[in-house]
């Protein structure tokens, strides 16, 4: 027994010595920080990541994961090294049942390769469309024994522009202590006007420099559609006006198509120049690289009822290409009286009744008028009365005629007099002012008349009794 656990150390210790003779990256030397058997699904930490091993079909599924490097996984047979990020080497010395391995695990220590620092890119090729933004993540590896400060350049096709960003920030160098790694992100965005293709970044940190590549796989939107409001509240019966810009974002004159989609039925729509304009469009021109202004309106039907409506406005560019902007409308309902009479003044008699007629009508859209009623304001001593007195509700369109009896008293004083005649809803109200003329009674000619004669008769009388003395 003794001899066989003698063997066993022996093979270990070989197995491992094989472990730190593996194939390594050039110029890198690494310190082993773990030698022994790990068991199926078990984890370690090493040099600041997480390696999980997993033991099936006679290899060693190996995952790392750093929160500084991000992740990454392979499958080792026995007798194989893997290397992750150039940070950590994983090495599979054997697999002796099929639920343990025997392994080592070794970080980097030093390097000595070029400058020692060493630049890689995750995602080194990406694909976009033309007019987009693409970021690369860079790691720096710093690998010497001093701290760094390192200058950032790229170089990018014409037209392209790019910037470093390292947390939020623009930067154009960075600071990387030794032995330590940091990620800048290079953000390139590419014109509107690029070429269908695969097009190349160089990049260059310190004396390091590295290629990444940007496939465009189509040209992106031709235009650019804004609303100054795309979602308005009004009225029934409100002219609707949404103000749109179209923004031409290629290097050529495009010519766009103007339509609306989703509008309902008897519905109608005018593309204007302005909201002054007459001239109906179906298409503009907009230059290169410019803006253009027009007026979308919006004509629902008289019957429409109030709500909410959507619709969408679509431009349509010369290549086919379709460009939508999504407006809202809510329609609410307007209420609005008129009131109308016959006339404005009348003659009465004292102790006498007359009538006015008031001819009310909702002339609002969509809301009905309750609660309609009028309330006569007329001098002391008069007897007033409507009929009908009120109504409960008066709908758009509708003319109810309100028939008003006026009494004056009958010892009042012949002049004129005002009355008033005041509409009330729960929405809406409205005055009306009559003048009211009393006039003389009949009798008093005939009483004058009386007087008259009677003083003549007397005058007679005398005449002809004292006048021949």
């Amino acid at each position: 027994m003794k001899l066989k656990a003698a063997l066993s150390t022996l093979l270990l210790l070989c197995l491992i010595s094989g472990a730190l003779m593996a194939p390594a990256q050039a110029g890198t030397v690494y310190s082993s920080v773990f030698s022994g058997t790990v068991n199926d699904g078990e984890t370690k930490s090493a040099g600041g990541c997480f390696v999980s091993f997993e033991i099936t079909n006679g290899s060693v599924h190996v995952e790392v994961t750093s929160p500084d490097y991000g992740s990454d996984d392979a499958y080792v047979p026995a007798g194989n090294a893997y290397y992750f990020k150039n940070v950590l080497r994983i090495y599979i010395a054997s697999i002796p049942t099929t639920s343990s391995a025997v392994v080592d695990i070794s970080k980097t220590t030093s390097s000595t390769s070029g400058t020692g620092i060493k630049v890689y890119c995750d995602t080194p090729a990406q694909n976009t469309l033309a007019g987009d933004e693409v970021s690369f993540p860079i790691t720096i590896q710093n690998n010497l024994a001093s701290d760094e400060t390192l200058s950032l350049s790229s170089e990018s096709p014409g037209g392209w522009s790019s910037k470093y960003d390292y947390n939020g920030k623009d930067i154009y160098q960075i600071y990387v202590p030794a032995s330590s790694t940091k990620t800048v992100n290079l953000v390139v965005s590419t014109p509107y006007t690029s070429s269908i293709g695969q097009q190349t970044v160089y990049v260059k940190v310190g004396d390091s420099t590295l290629e990444l590549y940007v496939d465009i796989t189509s040209v992106n939107e031709s235009v650019d559609v804004s609303a100054k409001l795309s979602s308005q509240i009004v009225y029934i019966g409100d002219k609707i006006y949404y103000d749109l810009t179209l923004d031409n974002l290629q290097a050529a004159e495009n010519v766009y198509q103007l339509s609306v989609m989703g509008l309902p039925e008897n519905w109608y729509y005018m593309y204007l120049e302005s909201r002054s304009s007459s001239s109906e469009l179906a298409e503009t021109v907009v230059p290169a690289s410019t803006q253009k202004s027009l007026v979308l309106c919006i004509v629902p039907p008289y019957s429409v009822s109030a709500g909410d409506y959507n619709f969408t406005a679509r431009i349509t560019a010369s290549s086919n290409q379709t460009i939508t902007k999504d407006l809202a409308l809510k329609l609410k309902s307007g209420t609005s009286m008129t009131v109308n009479v016959d006339k404005l003044a009348y003659t009465a008699s004292a102790g006498q009744t007359f009538t006015m007629n008031v001819y009310v009508t909702n002339s609002g859209t969509g809301s009905a008028l309750t609660n309609v009623y009028p309330e006569v304001t007329a001098p002391s001593g008069w007897v007033v009365s409507s009929s009908p007195e009120t109504v409960s509700t008066l709908k758009s369109g509708e003319t109810q005629t309100f028939v008003i009896s006026a009494q004056p008293p009958g010892n009042i004083v012949a002049s004129d007099y005002d009355v008033s005649v005041d509409i009330m809803s729960d929405q809406a109200t409205d005055t009306e002012e009559f003048r009211i003329t009393i006039a003389t009674s009949s009798y008093v000619p005939f009483v004058a008349g009386g007087i008259i004669l009677v003083v003549l008769v007397g005058l007679v009388f005398l005449y002809k009794k004292y006048g021949r003395r």
